[in-house]
């Protein structure tokens, strides 16, 4: 856990205006001073003052700015002045067991910040993000943990000891005590640790915030587990959203999954794909994916002016941004932003020709009516179904069972390759590396492929479904030899 994560993009206010030059350039003196004489350039930020060290601090990033903070004789005054975003913009580059004296110093609400980002993925608590954070706050002195602790949702916590945790409190004494407000009654021993991190943890908080432990464990024992992690994920996104996040709200919600039944999607048939979708595009093999095809051709008929192709390409390099976002890519690596804008295209264009049948005029309507971001979700939960699919059949329990062998050996050739990269879409940039050049997928060590569209994803999601009946067939006849 010592490696560093560099994944954050460079903040433009702190690298990319001129006005910051300066402030970086009296900074890297300082710095050098204090590889030669470190009491010398202790005196020399002293004499600096308040506003022009944290006017500085502003202007550094990851490891030059803990070094900027370490000059202070006490940094914490420093590192709470700080906005939020900065400090754990700073913390990411670090690395966060390298930054331990920054997470100390820091603030109840700029970790609370931080958290609400760190601990979730795809919008959900992720249960190996908490972990890891569970063993960073446990690496703070007791008496220095205060803030860290208190920047931690209750709900969260709760939702993440359930797992590993059963209280010993009977729920009408522990409902007494909290109509006494009595909850202090109870101490680490009266909870069950099934895992020896949490229970270290458990006593750890009960050291140090006797108060969130009684939340944590009224949560546990008085409420229930649903309304419990409703109540965690309505506040983390009034939050988000109080402290000016928006984008990360936005982010996340761009990857949930939508029926798309409800926009009249429907999976075609077996052996009748072509009936229901771009018949010529899937013939000729288009090397663009639909919606540039649909905007094309709509302009080309004065269906479409140029104002609405203008006002796609917007949304569609907003989409592309997001996507980067909810992954904590880095948006300014022109390799990246490259794969973001084909995962749009790719994926908006499957929900268009979904919507549309692949029917240009019909296609050119929905433009109109439908937002991209909308084309791009029904796109997105069409492909993360087949891969999912294709997913829960690979790991099926009955192939072991049966002795069926590994990597879906078992299936005849065609149907293993289609369940195999049906698979892979369940990443965004597998998807958007079907609409680039074959050779340039090639080199970077990965399979050419065809150019994901709605007619190939009904056909892989065909052969999804002929594999799962192969394995249904092999699992009934395995258990007829049993007989």
């Amino acid at each position: 856990m010592t490696q560093k994560s560099r994944s954050l993009p460079p903040d433009p206010e702190a690298v990319g205006g001129n006005g910051s030059a300066p402030l970086v350039a009296r900074a890297k003196e300082l710095l050098d001073l204090a590889k030669r004489d470190r009491r010398a350039a202790e005196a020399a930020f002293v004499d600096l003052g308040f506003e022009a060290q944290q006017e500085t601090a502003l202007a550094l990033q990851g490891d030059e700015l803990q070094e900027w903070l370490f000059l202070s004789e006490d940094c914490t005054d420093l590192v709470r002045s700080l906005p939020p975003e900065h400090l754990h913009r700073a913390i990411k580059l670090i690395g966060e067991e390298d930054a331990l004296i920054l997470l100390k110093a820091g603030s109840s609400l700029q970790l609370q910040a931080m958290m609400d980002i760190e601990l979730f993925t795809d919008n959900r608590l992720d249960f190996k993000k908490m972990r890891r954070w569970v063993e960073l706050l446990l690496e703070l002195p007791e008496d220095e943990a205060d803030e860290a602790l208190a920047a931690l949702d209750p709900n969260a916590l709760a939702t993440y000891l359930r797992r590993y945790v059963r209280p010993l409190v009977d729920k009408d004494n522990m409902l007494l005590a909290l109509h006494l407000n009595q909850r202090y009654l109870f101490t680490p021993d009266d909870l069950e640790c099934r895992d020896h991190l949490c229970e270290r943890f458990v006593r750890y908080l009960y050291a140090v915030d006797r108060d969130l432990f009684g939340e944590a464990l009224e949560l546990l024992v008085g409420e229930e587990e649903d309304i419990v992690e409703a109540d965690l994920y309505a506040a983390r996104e009034d939050r988000l959203l109080r402290r000016g996040f928006p984008a990360v709200a936005a982010a996340e919600h761009l990857l949930e999954l939508i029926d798309a039944a409800a926009y009249g999607v429907q999976w075609p048939k077996p052996k009748a794909q072509a009936a229901a979708t771009g018949v010529a595009l899937e013939h000729t093999g288009p090397a663009a994916p639909f919606l540039l095809h649909a905007m094309a051709w709509g302009r080309a008929k004065k269906a479409l002016n140029e104002r609405t192709e203008r006002a796609f390409i917007k949304e569609a390099a907003d989409l592309a941004n997001l996507l980067l976002l909810a992954h904590t890519k880095d948006p300014m690596d022109p390799k990246v932003k490259h794969e973001a804008l084909a995962a749009v295209q790719v994926l908006a264009s499957i929900g268009l020709e979904a919507v549309t049948s692949g029917h240009l005029p019909a296609a050119t309507e929905a433009l109109k009516a439908l937002e991209l971001r909308e084309l791009f979700q029904i796109g997105w939960s069409l492909a993360r179904e087949v891969a999912r699919d294709a997913w829960s059949m690979a790991i099926d329990s009955r192939i072991s069972a049966g002795k069926l062998g590994r990597n879906l050996s078992w299936l005849p050739a065609d149907l293993r390759s289609q369940v195999l990269e049906a698979e892979d879409y369940m990443s965004w940039r597998e998807i958007a590396a079907t609409a680039r050049p074959g050779a340039e997928v090639a080199a970077e060590g990965r399979r050419p492929r065809e150019l994901l569209g709605w007619p190939r994803l009904c056909r892989l999601r065909e052969g999804v479904v002929r594999a799962r009946a192969a394995l249904e067939g092999a699992a009934e006849s395995d258990a007829k030899d049993v007989l």
